[in-house]
């Protein structure tokens, strides 16, 4: 059994301690003090991880849906899905991860995020296309019968009062009731809620990502010891 994680900055694990360069981290290994490596090492299993900072969740389902295509059900998969708002391309300049991708997100200094968020971005196009993202993944980890725990940062993603036609209700309907939380809060607002250490720039610390992994250890025995697929999809109602 592999243990892979897929996600941003949270599961890469920016500002924890033994990321060595946090200013330079495009070709650096992950951090092996975030939840997914700790649990892995508990486990005694290989841990493999793709997440990246910056990444939005087009990338993020691309690394899912290779990793179903390349391991099937071999891998227990820990997701944590971005903010909508965080758009990723194709492109040979600049900064790009390994697999070509490269990221713009809305705090970018730089002429093609001030074009794309002045002149293409709405929040209803990109809660339709992380909707999309999440549910063709979703729809693959299923088929092949993937154990899997999937969480997300953007509430955004399930707001019903703004931008909700039927579209977009349907996909909401369809994918959050596959979606965990930390007692109802996302990573970030759980370990600011239990008082855990969080950097300057948002990301929980060696201590939050403790006391995550401890907090998803039951969750991770009842998937590893969980054999039907009925059982499975219906092991957290």
């Amino acid at each position: 059994m592999v243990l892979g994680a897929f996600g941003d900055s949270f599961l890469f694990g920016s500002d924890l301690s033994d990321i060595q360069d946090q200013k330079s981290i495009q070709w650096h290994y992950p951090s092996q003090l975030t939840y997914p490596a700790l649990l892995a090492k508990k486990l005694g299993v290989t841990y493999y991880c793709t997440a990246l900072p910056g990444q939005g969740n087009k990338v993020i389902a691309d690394d899912i849906i290779r990793a179903v295509g390349q391991r099937g059900n071999n891998m227990l998969y820990i997701i944590n899905w971005s903010w909508i708002d965080r758009f990723d391309y194709v492109d040979d300049r600049g900064r790009v991860n390994v697999a070509g991708w490269q990221s713009i997100l809305p705090g970018d200094e730089n002429e093609i995020s001030h074009f794309f968020y002045k002149n293409l971005h709405s929040e209803i196009d990109s809660k339709l296309s992380s909707l999309l993202y999440i549910h063709s993944a979703l729809t693959c980890l299923l088929q092949n019968k993937c154990k899997f725990i999937m969480t997300y940062m953007d509430n955004l993603l399930f707001d019903t009062r703004y931008h909700c036609p039927p579209s977009i209700d349907y996909l909401q309907r369809s994918v959050q009731k596959h979606m965990q939380t930390y007692q109802g809060k996302n990573f970030l607002d759980w370990s600011k809620k239990q008082n855990l250490p969080v950097s300057n720039n948002w990301h929980p610390l060696e201590e939050s990502h403790q006391k995550a992994a401890e907090y998803w250890m039951p969750t991770i025995k009842t998937l590893l010891n969980t054999h039907a697929k009925e059982d499975y999809l219906h092991a957290f109602k």
